[in-house]
């Protein structure tokens, strides 16, 4: 009788540590934030993201999103006739920023 509940026990007991597990959490939104860049200038600018190594031309009166990871410090170099912009912007899990290109 001793033996059949000391094994009862010890089965309950690895039974439960065993559904334990370590619970991984998700970032929301896919570890994604979003910073959309709007050009009012009179021309197209460029739009360099430093950390992502990529470039992208904007025309007048249009708006480009960039879909970066979150929780992040991002660098614009933005250039066109007459204008030039360094500035850094921090991208966190679900953003969605907008920076207005303006004189």
């Amino acid at each position: 009788m001793k033996n059949s509940a000391l094994a009862i026990m010890f089965i309950a007991a690895f039974s439960i540590l065993s559904s334990c597990s370590k619970n991984t959490s998700v970032a929301p939104c896919d570890g994604k934030g979003v910073l959309s860049v709007e050009n009012k200038l009179d021309s197209t600018i460029s739009v360099k993201v430093t950390e992502t190594h990529s470039t992208l031309s904007i025309g007048k009166d249009y708006t480009h999103p960039f879909s970066l990871t979150g929780d992040k410090a991002y660098t614009l170099a933005i250039d066109g006739p007459d204008y030039h912009k360094d500035t850094t912007f921090m991208v966190l899990n679900c953003d969605n920023k907008l920076f207005i290109v303006t004189k």
